[in-house]
């Protein structure tokens, strides 16, 4: 036999043996196998973004190449649906509208709840000093999008039709700045890009929140060809969020800094927006309703083409989270 491979079958014989450690174990079986993350900066994305600080994708033998984006929608749309990622973190309106034009996707879990997320703000010299102050207003918001359907949801609450304010639409990144140089009076939309036009417009910004009023999801989604080719990476991949789950159980804290580092905004401010209930990977039977009433919006606002809801259930996958997380499943089979 070759000295090399004698010493090399030596080493091996070694490691499996008695006294091999756990760690040098978790090593051999560890397959590193590549997955693209299209991993949307916002809060929605906060046991994706602890997993990936923690070392939990890892942890699975998964090799995470992550693309950032600046929402969910874009994740989806220049991610997901353009082939450059394997999954994506996107909340339930983005979703919902895709189910009109395609169903070659599947959501495998809700990673997020969130019932007051989304605020507007607006610019107080422009005479706006409570919601009531918007009626007539320029507000701008990301077309189509979560922040759509809740500034919707917003203006209603408080007796203002759409058509009484002038209602435009803009990328999530341009909204601070559009607001800072006077181009529109208010605008709907989530950190950080709140935190930015605080930070532009000092003492003149006002800020209104609507607790209890859009309770928002996440969602883990990928595509039809990558759950029918790698079934098992899907497994891995939420084995790895329920890792990170547990994290954020155990060390809320610490995981509300790892979220505000990736995102660029504050602890406090993500502390202050933090979920009142447990982040959990899941799939409720709720979500499904919810999909349904987003869809009647849509229509209703002539943001899609068709009439009809499309079922749902056929755009949710239970079968990843079956295997690791069956009880977290409530969705009638």
């Amino acid at each position: 036999m070759r000295p090399g491979l004698a010493i090399l079958l030596a080493g091996v014989i070694g490691l499996c043996g008695a006294g091999a450690t756990q760690a040098t174990a978790t090593e051999l079986a560890r397959v590193d196998e590549a997955v693209r993350i299209g991993l949307s900066l916002q809060p929605g994305s906060a046991l994706a973004i602890v997993a990936l600080k923690q070392g939990y994708f890892a942890d699975q033998g998964l090799r995470a190449a992550v693309t950032e984006y600046p929402s969910g929608k874009i994740a989806l749309t220049k991610g997901l649906f353009a082939g450059t990622a394997d999954l994506v973190i996107a909340s339930d309106v983005p979703i919902v509208l895709s189910g009109f034009d395609r169903n070659d996707f599947k959501i495998i879990a809700t990673v997020y709840a969130v019932d007051n997320q989304n605020r507007v703000i607006a610019r107080k010299d422009r005479g706006i000093s409570t919601p009531l102050d918007l009626r007539g207003k320029r507000i701008a918001t990301q077309r189509a999008s979560a922040v759509h359907f809740f500034l919707s949801l917003f203006l209603a609450s408080h007796g203002i039709a759409e058509n009484e304010v002038e209602l435009s639409f803009a990328m999530p990144g341009r909204l601070p700045e559009t607001l800072a140089n006077g181009a529109i009076d208010a605008f709907a939309m989530r950190e950080p890009f709140i935190s930015r036009a605080k930070a532009l417009l000092g003492g003149n910004a006002v800020v209104f929140e609507a607790p209890g009023l859009y309770d928002q999801t996440d969602q883990v989604v990928v595509s039809d060809r990558f759950l029918g080719e790698r079934p098992d990476a899907v497994v891995k991949i939420l084995r790895a969020l329920i890792q990170a789950e547990e994290y954020v159980k155990a060390n809320p804290v610490g995981a509300q800094r790892i979220v505000a580092k990736r995102i660029g905004v504050a602890p406090t401010q993500i502390a202050a927006d933090w979920p009142r209930r447990p982040l959990r990977v899941s799939l409720d039977q709720s979500l499904l309703s919810r999909l349904e009433t987003q869809a009647r919006w849509a229509i209703r606002n002539k943001l899609v083409n068709g009439n009809s809801v499309p079922n749902y259930l056929n755009v949710i996958d239970l079968r990843g989270l079956d295997a690791v997380k069956p009880r977290a499943i409530t969705v009638v089979r």
